[in-house]
């Protein structure tokens, strides 16, 4: 008998019906008397076969044959999800997180490293990334590029240096940016590599900006939005405003022409009106976003209505910054996956098996968020003999993709999901692991597709 496979979804788009398959994520739109005929047509005696299908309905079923909306068994939905599960990847180390130190001028409210927590705060270390040890560092991350086993011809890895605030040690990130500098025509690895830096920008001065630019490491500077009220929990150590602070540091770098992108946490306070990140697109020129969704942990409980608001404002500004042909980071991911009806195994490089995290110290380790503690951090740049692919806690979080979670397996949005953030859905509740749902993405992909399935509807409508 025709059946709807498990993984085929209906939106009801008013006068019109999307089809979806979460695996295959080809939509398959059909107004409604079609929808209604093939209805009836699955619910009687006479859809043995899909040439069964009455004329009228004839190509609308091709089309869902087509992209496994329709099959004839659960073993036809078994062997897709066979499929899509061996394409999902081992490790294969392609991003650095450079902790070039642990310390920061900043303790925001909402931090998840933790530098909003006094107890946390006392375990980060003072000692900052020594010139040796950040030799040993570049030389760790390139034997690991190679042991990947990646095409160096067109593979881009990245290094970011991140903190901490990485500024703090501003003399050892322009020796690590200069030493990959000199090393591109010697190691194939790294010819394409491209460096960044996520920065609060309180440390930048003009100097610094130019020499980072002449170095080709692209700034992002973080600020949750263009109000004083919306930068509330942006503070420092004292519990001092340091929004004014950021802006300046904005003009700065508009006025000696180095380009900057935006990192944007979502606090309750931004969310309240999409124009504000307007205004500073308009004011400063930014070409690039990343927009955070708040994480809980156990002092910052993030409540559910956030999620909801927080996702829908993402969706509203993207709509808005693509037609400024600005580009944000978090929405393109899923878009990109959505129209190349390719699934989005992990939307973090650390889930994707693809990520280490270099300590001050030279401890090497999977996630940034575990830097209070230092829980998933497996070695040292000491250690000759590492290879994170055949390593165990790095194969465990490479398959931590919502493809392999039984409990995702009737969501929607399965196949552009990525699944959200191990740390964060430890803290969710008592008792959680790397293993349980970050619920916020759970809010955030189903409105995300939901939105792409109603875009490319309108697109198709008016073309």
């Amino acid at each position: 008998m025709v059946r709807y496979s498990r993984y085929a979804h209906t939106f009801d788009l008013g006068d019109d019906v999307a089809l979806y398959h979460s695996l295959r994520m080809k939509p398959v739109y059909l107004n409604k008397k079609a929808y209604e005929d093939l209805q009836a047509w699955l619910a009687g005696p006479f859809c043995n076969d899909y040439d069964d299908a009455p004329e009228n309905i004839k190509n609308e079923v091709n089309e869902l044959v087509k992209y496994k909306i329709l099959n004839y068994s659960e073993e036809d939905d078994d062997k897709v999800l066979q499929f899509v599960r061996s394409r999902v990847p081992g490790p294969a180390i392609n991003v650095c997180y450079m902790i070039t130190s642990e310390q920061c001028n900043l303790a925001c409210k909402y931090c998840f490293l933790g530098n909003n927590d006094a107890c946390k705060r006392s375990n980060f270390s003072l000692e900052n990334m020594s010139i040796e040890t950040a030799d040993k560092a570049v030389d760790f991350f390139i034997k690991q590029i190679k042991l990947s086993g990646m095409d160096f011809e067109d593979n881009k890895p990245a290094i970011i240096f991140y903190g901490g605030e990485p500024l703090v040690n501003y003399d050892v990130l322009v020796h690590i940016a200069e030493k990959i500098n000199s090393l591109r025509d010697v190691e194939k690895c790294v010819k394409h590599l491209e460096m960044s830096m996520v920065s609060n920008g309180l440390l930048l001065t003009e100097e610094r900006a130019l020499k980072l630019k002449e170095l080709g490491v692209s700034i992002a500077i973080s600020i949750d939005g263009f109000t004083e009220e919306a930068n509330t929990m942006r503070v420092d150590v004292a519990g001092n405003n340091v929004f004014n602070k950021i802006l300046k540091t904005l003009d700065m770098c508009k006025r000696i022409g180095v380009d900057v992108s935006l990192s944007v946490t979502l606090s309750e306070e931004t969310i309240k009106d999409t124009k504000d990140i307007l205004r500073l697109v308009d004011s400063y020129g930014v070409k690039s976003f990343g927009f955070n969704i708040m994480m809980s942990d156990e002092n910052f409980i993030v409540p559910q209505e956030y999620n909801e608001k927080a996702s829908q404002f993402i969706l509203d500004e993207f709509v808005e910054l693509r037609k400024r042909g600005i580009y944000e980071d978090r929405i393109m991911r899923k878009l990109k996956s959505f129209t190349k009806s390719q699934v989005y195994f992990s939307d973090c490089a650390a889930t994707g098996g693809g990520q280490i995290v270099i300590a001050p110290n030279g401890q090497v380790g999977i996630c940034h968020g575990c830097l209070h503690n230092k829980q998933y951090f497996v070695t040292t740049v000491d250690d000759e003999e590492f290879d994170a692919t055949k390593h165990k806690d790095f194969i465990e979080w490479s398959q931590l993709t919502p493809i392999n979670k039984d409990e995702c397996q009737d969501c929607p949005a399965l196949g552009i999901c990525g699944g959200g953030c191990p740390i964060n859905a430890m803290h969710l509740k008592k008792g959680n692991t790397i293993h349980d749902l970050d619920e916020r993405f759970c809010t955030h992909s189903k409105m995300t597709l939901d939105f792409l399935i109603r875009d490319l509807y309108r697109i198709i409508k008016e073309g």
